[in-house]
């Protein structure tokens, strides 16, 4: 789960996120998506994952909805064995200080690594994401908002020992590409920035 905070009201963050055609350019290897219902939408995404490079087909099902604080949703692969989930969470900040972004503390220095070097990769690759400026996040107080993302995916198949060992350092950095170009947009658009 990656987790950042932004000077905007919950309210605000609400109603970009609600929209996912608002945010869908900012997932990792973002191709097109297509809204079949409310619920229901298919996603087409390109990953490089150390030397395979596929475009993949999800289809995503909102699972929870609970405005303006919870969204959650199941994917599953259509063109490869792949299954996960995630979660957008929004709540006002409460407690003193800035709230702290990354990784979950005890994380092995090895995992720290590899994370590190694919949120760079993520970086170089995927150069169209908004960046936040310098100093951006927000400290808790009134109309500060705190944004968490959770992402896993899960590979299938003969070769999913491999998938997972290469996929899983990318998690943390495509989560916080995705909340950081979401909290950036925001920025942008209230003219909150730092």
């Amino acid at each position: 789960m990656y987790t950042t905070t932004a000077k905007l009201p919950v309210a605000a963050i609400w109603d970009f996120v609600k929209e996912m055609d608002n945010w869908a350019p900012f997932v990792t290897g973002y191709q097109a998506h297509e809204k079949q219902s409310e619920t229901d939408s298919l996603w087409t995404l390109k990953g490089d994952v150390g030397a395979l490079a596929r475009v993949v087909q999800f289809r995503v099902q909102i699972t929870d909805w609970k405005g303006p604080s919870r969204v959650a949703f199941d994917l599953k692969g259509l063109n490869e064995p792949l299954e996960g989930g995630g979660s957008f969470e929004m709540r006002a900040c409460e407690s003193e200080g800035v709230v702290p972004a990354g990784s979950a503390p005890g994380t092995s220095p090895i995992l720290r690594l590899f994370e590190a070097i694919a949120r760079c990769l993520l970086r170089f690759v995927g150069g169209s994401t908004p960046r936040r400026a310098a100093g951006a996040e927000a400290r808790p107080g009134e109309g500060a908002a705190e944004l968490s993302f959770r992402l896993e995916v899960n590979p299938g198949g003969p070769m999913a020992p491999m998938l997972n060992a290469l996929m899983k350092p990318a998690m943390l950095p495509a989560a916080e590409q995705l909340a950081d170009g979401i909290v950036a947009r925001l920025e942008e658009i209230h003219g909150t920035k730092a």
